[in-house]
């Protein structure tokens, strides 16, 4: 179970620095934009990874809790 922990922390903190590497691209890219131009599009993918990283955390941690539970 300590494994599991471990995993669902290095999945957070992947999440997190992922998110924060995707924000700070996407405010460096506002600078060049033109106004009304969206500068989500063409961070897209990293947004993605970052989501995707976070939930698969969550979910780990929630398998952690649940088999903390059953064995008490």
């Amino acid at each position: 179970m300590k494994n599991l922990e471990k995993v669902s922390n290095y999945t957070f903190y992947g999440g997190l620095l992922a998110t924060i590497y995707g924000l700070y691209r996407i405010f460096i890219s506002r600078k060049d934009l033109a106004p009304g131009a969206c500068p989500i599009e063409d961070n897209r993918p990293i947004m993605f990874i970052a989501i995707g990283l976070l939930i698969i955390s969550l979910i780990l941690s929630f398998i952690c809790d649940f088999k903390i539970k059953k064995n008490k």
